[in-house]
């Protein structure tokens, strides 16, 4: 196994991280790659035999089949036209780059758009773009109390809750169950999302309950997510039902008649959610 295989490893195993992190991780183990093989042909024979295992594992991410999608078209032209081994170093290089500041440059409109003083918000999962929005509102001066679900089965959300409290917030951190019976002291709930399509996003398991009940007691959803995450091709939420994780997750049981299933994302309907802020724009659910 090379080096570039055990860092691919170690990204492919990430399951408390969302799809921004886990795309920075790629880019990052790609870059250390491309410094270290110096022989230009075997890096792109290396990532092209890669991209199928990492589509298979990170494609229902959008920001990182965004990547994909660019980083095998320039693959492609690279092999009809050998050229300078920087060339795929400075494609990479320049992709990070382009998008480093997305998640800042969301988290300025959402401070702007959103009035977060005094509030409580409930948050679901770990999303990068949340934890930065929050970031955002401890620089500026506003500390809302937060409520966050410890989202099963990875409890991904306790890596948010530690993020955000060490930002200066209060955290009550709850079961996902209990999201129903804190809701009535919520003000929003605000998530991010790995796809965003005109009639549902796609969000870890456990957000379209979560939905239901911003509905029932009229709580706003926020959702923050850059422009990469909207497509414009028409989604499959079928395609989810593929996406199972390690049965043993939630129980390793011995029993013939008991069949742990682990589905660890969802589509939520597009006409739960109030906003979606981007790094461009406010949009509501009927513009897309």
């Amino acid at each position: 196994m090379n080096i570039f295989d055990v860092s691919l490893a170690q990204v492919l195993s990430d399951k408390q991280s969302g799809s921004v992190a886990v795309l920075q991780q790629l880019t990052r183990a790609i870059l250390s790659y491309l410094i270290r093989e110096k022989n230009f042909h075997e890096s792109l024979i290396v990532l092209k035999y890669r991209l199928p295992t990492i589509k298979a594992s990170l494609s229902h991410f959008a920001v990182v089949n965004h990547f994909l999608c660019e980083l095998e078209n320039q693959i492609n032209i690279l092999e009809e036209n050998p050229s300078d081994h920087d060339l795929l170093f400075n494609f990479v290089n320049n992709y990070d780059n382009q998008w480093k500041d997305a998640n800042k440059d969301v988290a300025d409109l959402a401070s702007k758009t959103l009035d977060c003083d005094g509030k409580t918000i409930l948050l679901h999962s770990n999303s990068s773009v949340v934890s930065t929005f929050f970031r955002k509102l401890s620089n500026t001066g506003i500390f809302p109390k937060v409520i966050q679900t410890e989202s099963r089965p990875e409890n991904e959300g306790r890596y948010q809750a530690r993020s955000i409290a060490e930002l200066g917030f209060d955290v009550d951190y709850v079961v996902d169950s209990a999201a129903g019976f804190m809701m009535k002291n919520v003000d929003m709930v605000i998530t991010g999302a790995d796809q965003i399509h005109k009639n549902y996003f796609v969000n870890k398991i456990g957000t379209f309950v979560i939905a239901l009940m911003c509905r029932e007691f009229k709580v706003p959803l926020i959702v923050l997510a850059d422009s990469r995450k909207i497509s414009q091709i028409p989604g499959n939420p079928d395609s989810l039902n593929h996406l199972i994780r390690p049965s043993a997750d939630i129980w390793n049981v011995a029993h013939e008649k008991i069949h742990p299933v682990n589905y660890y994302f969802e589509p939520v309907p597009s006409k739960l959610v109030s906003i979606i802020i981007t790094e461009k724009a406010v949009i509501h659910p009927e513009e897309l």
